[in-house]
């Protein structure tokens, strides 16, 4: 069967957040390959597969991650141009909550190059690699290049708000990943003092060493604790780390700020209201947050997704087709090849040259009966579908090969 794009997601606009932490955690359990991309952040969950054109988009995602459709139920699905269009302005920065932010971009790449490992559908590495270089060719041509913020300094600015003297604070981040670097590196400058924990404690002492901050293994996460004013947590330790009994602990002793932009949150669900803690989550971030991009950058951006989207939907469109014209040769060749070889049965009296001749006839009709069906159907949905229907290419095993 002819196959088709389609992307599943959940956005921090249109799903809570704990809807968006059951499908991650479900999303990560699943393997990633040919025709499936992650793509998991702090606001997003989103999946990008190649289905059977004529499949349930959300059930088939649903039925490869081995999940039930109550995990989907709030999320959206879009299809071919529509899916291709999300993902660009994604890349692009365009749907994300500082408008222009260049974290998603490497987001973007991680997941392809996850996926890529195992060997990639041709439609999905196309669409990925439109994506990237579309996020590159924003940022070094328009003023969304110009843009640093990220949710590690959102996550900085909204702690900090809540400590009377920042220079006099001491600030522990928890998770070395990417949103723990961007976190530390806008701490750095912000507070007196900043120690890092993080579950390999080499790597938390190497960003620690750049910036002057102290370096902890996440088994000593309590002495952190204990000389911490904030703490910003980006690490996906899904509330087994920061639990209750550690928690209560400390902000027995004086008040304790503490940002998760974890997803799914790395805080224990019943240490979130503890006394003395004051507990924020990602979806508190960016609430205000106002683009500081020119419009005129954004109309820019936005109007090459649009074209990379019409580029992308005619080069589907044209595999589409390609997939159904191979089907169709391969039918018209297979029927010509069984009646020459039957009518070559009964003209036993020709000579080798005369045979030739009738070969080249078949083959030449054949190949001029075909000719006008298949320019028509190049690029062309509704004709290349009819084909299908009236050449009865529909059940065809060929039909469906993907190159």
């Amino acid at each position: 069967m002819p196959s088709r794009l389609a992307a599943l997601l959940l956005h921090q606009r249109t799903a809570s957040l704990d809807a968006r932490e059951r499908l991650t955690a479900v999303a990560g359990a699943a393997t990633p390959g040919r025709d499936l991309v992650r793509l998991l952040t702090c606001h997003r969950v989103e999946l990008y597969a190649v289905v059977d054109a004529g499949a349930d988009p959300r059930a088939e995602i649903a039925s490869r991650l081995g999940s039930d459709d109550d995990v989907l139920a709030e999320a959206r699905v879009l299809v071919d141009g529509k899916a291709a269009a999300h993902l660009f302005h994604v890349a692009a920065g365009l749907d994300s909550a500082i408008v222009g932010e260049g974290q998603i971009a490497g987001q973007v790449r991680a997941a392809y190059e996850t996926a890529r490992a195992g060997g990639l559908d041709p439609i999905l590495a196309g669409l990925f690699q439109r994506a990237l270089h579309l996020a590159r060719t924003v940022r070094t041509t328009t003023e969304l290049g110009l843009v640093r913020r990220s949710i590690g300094s959102l996550a900085v600015d909204e702690a900090l708000r809540h400590v009377p003297d920042a220079t006099r604070a001491t600030a522990l981040v928890v998770g070395a990943g990417e949103i723990g670097k961007l976190a530390a590196r806008a701490l750095a400058s912000r507070v007196g003092r900043l120690v890092i924990a993080n579950r390999d404690a080499a790597r938390a002492a190497d960003l620690a060493g750049p910036i002057d901050a102290d370096a902890v293994g996440l088994d000593r996460i309590a002495d952190g604790l204990e000389r911490a004013d904030v703490v910003i947590s980006a690490a996906d330790t899904r509330g087994s780390l920061l639990t209750r009994e550690l928690l209560a602990e400390r902000a027995a002793c004086r008040p304790l700020v503490l940002v998760d932009i974890a997803v799914p949150r790395s805080i224990a669900e019943d240490a979130r209201d503890l006394p003395g803690l004051l507990y924020r989550d990602v979806d508190h971030l960016a609430a205000g947050e106002a683009s500081a991009v020119p419009a005129a950058a954004v109309a820019a951006a936005t109007e090459r997704c649009a074209a990379e989207t019409a580029s992308f939907t005619s080069w589907l469109r044209e595999r589409e087709s390609a997939d159904t014209i191979r089907a169709l040769r391969e039918r018209a060749n297979e029927i010509r090849a069984r009646q020459l070889e039957r009518a070559m049965k009964h003209l036993g009296h020709l000579s080798e040259r005369d045979r030739e001749v009738v070969a080249s006839l078949a083959s030449g009709l054949t190949h001029a009966l075909l000719h006008e069906p298949t320019v028509r159907m190049r690029g062309r949905p509704e004709a290349e579908r009819a084909a299908r229907r009236l050449f009865g290419l529909e059940s065809d095993d060929t039909a469906g090969v993907r190159s």
